[in-house]
């Protein structure tokens, strides 16, 4: 089998790490009434984010009086968000008749245009669970729905890295095996490699893993997967990194239920800080939901044609499923391959739209030679380029460029 090193394109900075919560909101209704258009524009928008995607949306016009007026003989959703265009008395007496329709078990939301402290403190004494100033924005909103309703208000989730081929072949399970095992011993944190291509997965050859039965019989009933019986399945790979592996029959008859995936990964990233998993290449429901779900997404491509023309439809999806994250992070692999013609690194990213990308030079002896003893590459070939190029990729992952955190406090310091 081949493999291609790392060589990081330099200048390349990360992209700022995401400062909203990881948390998703379970299945719930809501219903939002605007006045102005740029609200109504960022709920709209909002509601496609990934982490309110159990969350289903009513989005009408008008304020307190329309949402009266429909809910007079509905019951009120778990979420109802008014936006009010009135102040003081009047506002509190909208309010008022607005309560008489309303289901006790309702949040109630106000999107005002006053910025008014003793406001804020007389409408939460009067039950509604939360007040938004002026002209919203989507991530205002998203963060507002996971502060009333999100899943780990008592433990902070993990992140999940989501690593998934532009074309079979490119390379993607063994940058998502080095990346994890880099994360794990360099940064001294639990991760859990999670290979997701469960018929033909390479976790368990290149990390020279024993393969653990019954995963196929859970996934199939995912109600019985839990925190317990993770730990069951796993196989511990060092000290930090725990690896869940594909299939021991990769030919059997097991299926995996619609949401054994989306199951999966939930137990998982409450039980992990860090989260890798290596993504079939395929677009099947789970693929596309788990992308969604991701913290990070890194697309892996070729320099070819049929790459370019898979990643720039990768990038339109997520994108359109992904509003409200920064892009993908764009890794172009076996680069500069000996006597084949190539589309050069930055016309592919002009072509995809793309600034931060990053390049990965061929070279298959080292990844090779690492790949056929079992090891990781930093176990291998710990003072290796394409070691470097990996650990740099990690910490744009982690957000922990420390390069660009030095050259700040230089600056800050009049020193650099």
């Amino acid at each position: 089998m081949k493999h291609s090193a790392i060589k990081m394109e330099d200048g390349v900075s990360a992209e700022p790490e995401d400062p909203m919560s990881s948390t998703r909101v379970p299945h719930l209704n809501a219903a939002a009434f605007c006045v102005t258009p740029t609200v109504r524009g960022a709920i709209e928008s909002a509601s496609q984010d990934r982490r309110l995607t159990r969350v289903k949306t009513e989005i009408s016009n008008g304020g307190v009086e329309r949402a009266r007026q429909v809910f007079a003989t509905r019951q009120t959703p778990s979420l109802l968000v008014v936006e009010v265009a009135s102040h003081g008395a009047a506002l509190l007496k909208e309010l008022e008749i607005l309560a008489e329709v309303c289901d006790p078990t309702t949040k109630v939301v106000v999107i005002g245009p006053d910025n008014d402290i003793g406001l804020y403190r007389t409408l939460l004494g009067r039950g509604v669970a939360d007040y938004l100033v002026g002209t919203i924005t989507p991530l205002t909103y998203v963060s507002m729905v996971q502060n009333l309703f999100g899943q780990d208000n008592q433990a902070k989730l993990g992140k999940v890295y989501a690593f998934v081929g532009a074309k079979g072949g490119v390379g993607t399970s063994t940058l998502a095996q080095n990346v994890a095992w880099t994360i794990a011993q360099e940064q001294a944190t639990p991760t859990l490699l999670v290979d997701l291509d469960f018929r033909f997965g390479s976790a368990a050859v290149n990390l020279d893993l024993k393969l653990v039965t019954g995963l196929e019989k859970y996934l199939s009933e995912p109600d019985k997967l839990d925190a317990a019986l993770l730990d069951k399945l796993i196989v511990q790979r060092g000290e930090h990194l725990s690896v869940l592996p594909a299939f021991d029959d990769s030919l059997g008859d097991m299926e995996p239920a619609p949401d054994a995936v989306d199951r999966l990964i939930e137990i998982a990233r409450a039980s992990f800080p860090n989260v890798v998993l290596d993504l079939p290449h395929d677009w099947s429901p789970a693929s596309r939901d788990t992308l969604t779900a991701a913290d990070k997404v890194i697309v892996v491509a070729a320099p070819d044609l049929p790459n370019l023309h898979n990643t720039m439809a990768l990038m339109d999806r997520l994108r359109a499923l992904r509003p409200n994250d920064a892009p993908p992070q764009v890794i172009l692999n076996m680069c500069k391959m000996p006597k084949r013609k190539e589309i050069g690194a930055q016309k592919f990213a002009k072509s995809l739209g793309v600034e931060n990308f990053s390049t990965i030079a061929f070279d298959p002896a080292t990844f090779g030679s690492a790949a056929f003893a079992g090891r990781a590459l930093s176990e291998q070939s710990p003072r290796s380029k394409a070691q470097k190029s990996v650990r740099e990729l990690a910490t744009v992952l982690l957000g922990k460029d420390r390069t660009r955190s030095r050259n700040w406090l230089l600056r800050t310091l009049g020193l650099g």
